[in-house]
């Protein structure tokens, strides 16, 4: 087993960019959200039970 991970022929560097590629995009995520402010979140948060409090404010739309 140990054999093919380090036997790969040239063909190591896709395998490290793509693992650094993984690393850093969940880095950045991570930062993104741990820096996020609390009133973004919030408003995030309420944006579905705005619509639906939109939504039966409106009159009904007559279909006859």
């Amino acid at each position: 087993m140990f054999k093919q991970i380090t036997d790969l022929a040239g063909n190591e560097i896709y395998l490290i960019i793509s693992l650094w590629i993984f690393i850093i995009f969940f880095v950045v995520v991570g930062i993104l959200l741990f820096t996020m402010k609390k009133e973004y979140t919030d408003y995030m948060l309420n944006i579905p039970l705005d619509e639906d409090d939109k939504e039966q404010e409106r009159e009904p739309i007559d279909t006859k």
